[in-house]
């Protein structure tokens, strides 16, 4: 059995949102001979693979074609069994990004998108230490992180993939390819909150920095050691241990609650993010200390009403320039959008193409192609 067949097939049906029963139906085959082919048990004939091709709207040949190989993978869920198949997410991810690298070499752009943190990469294995190598390297000094998207793509060469997954147990994964790609995922699912995306991108980029050896895409669980560095690399990364001393001491005129929620602000983390560091500090000299029910026990007082560990306290606002790098109707990625639109102003790229790499409609890639156009014609001086 050619495994590029099965490979395309899962990929195509993932790709069209269809299930096995109905491109078994829409072919004219039974669902036991489309599961046999898929799972590579059988070998299609050249009539089996004619109707599939048309199912698809796919050339034969395509079907043989090598599917772009994920070397390593690293998937962060809360609970595996409520979210879509691995396979299946990778497959996606796996599409998404051929479409990147055949954009990136028919424009001659790969120095424009090479990775650029391969001299920091394992350079140590302290997590604090490494976040603060990263700000270091491009020079963030002590300021709040405005764009985690922008910073990963523009400035570490780092593909970023938002995208949305409808679970809010899965919140994004790393991984890197035959090309020498770092890829972050993440999940944007409007249930989960833009601090929560926000941190999953730090959280990933913290993966790859400390443990790209350990990425093995034949490994499905996760090393709690290592989730618990890389939250400690993205809490760090993000919120600076002397700024967000200063930051403390400054809303020191504000209740317990309203202080979580004037720093968690500025950081434009989680207000589990601030707790978290909070506690970290206060154990240092109370090593039983607790700080989580007395949050939630001053919460309640407060606002008559029990928070739910899934809320997100004040969230980041949604016109915020965070939001929109991390939404699905906005963004799609800095750099594959980007590349799509310069192929397609440069007759490199059909619509449909464009279309289809951009997740959008016929109708709405030609809306949006009008608002390119438009763009040309608007005086800025």
């Amino acid at each position: 059995m050619n495994e590029n067949i099965q490979s395309n097939l899962l990929r195509l049906r993932i790709l069209n949102d269809k299930t096995q029963e109905k491109i078994a139906e829409d072919a004219g085959i039974s669902l036991l001979t489309y599961r046999n082919i898929e799972s590579g048990k059988s070998m299609p004939n050249i009539d089996t693979l004619t109707k599939l091709a048309n199912v698809f709207n796919v050339r034969i040949e395509d079907f043989f074609k090598e599917c772009n190989k994920i070397e390593a993978v690293r998937f962060r869920a809360v609970n595996k069994k409520n979210i879509k198949k691995r396979e299946e997410i990778i497959y996606i991810v796996s599409s998404w990004l051929e479409n990147f690298n055949n954009l990136v070499n028919k424009l001659n752009e790969n120095d424009n998108y090479r990775y650029k943190l391969e001299d920091i990469e394992g350079s140590t294995l302290d997590p604090k230490e490494m976040a603060n190598k990263v700000r270091a390297k491009f020079d963030i000094k002590n300021e709040p992180i405005r764009d985690i998207c922008g910073l990963l793509e523009f400035r570490a060469g780092i593909k970023l993939y938002a995208r949305e997954f409808n679970s809010d147990n899965f919140f994004g994964l790393s991984l890197k390819d035959s090309n020498n790609n770092r890829v972050v995922v993440v999940n944007t699912w409007d249930r989960i909150s833009v601090e929560r995306r926000i941190f999953s991108v730090a959280h990933e980029l913290g993966h790859i920095l400390l443990h790209l050896n350990s990425f093995n895409s034949d490994l499905t669980f996760e090393d709690p050691q290592e989730e618990k560095e890389a939250d400690t690399f993205a809490s760090y990364l993000l919120m600076p241990e002397n700024e967000f001393l200063q930051e403390w001491q400054k809303a020191d005129n504000c209740d317990f609650v309203d202080r979580v929620i004037k720093v968690k602000q500025i950081f434009r983390v989680s207000y589990k993010v601030v707790l978290y560091r909070l506690n970290e500090l206060i154990k240092l000299q109370k090593p039983n200390y607790n700080i989580w029910p007395i949050f939630y026990k001053e919460y309640s007082k407060k606002y008559n009403t029990k928070l739910s560990k899934k809320d997100e306290m004040y969230s980041l606002n949604v016109n915020s320039k965070e939001l929109q790098a991390l939404s699905n109707n906005i963004y799609f990625g800095r750099g594959i959008a980007s590349l799509a639109k310069k192929a397609y102003m440069q007759k490199l790229l059909s619509l449909e193409k464009c279309a289809e790499i951009l997740d959008k409609t016929k109708d709405e890639m030609k809306y949006l192609i009008n608002t390119w156009d438009l763009q040309y014609n608007i005086p800025f001086d």
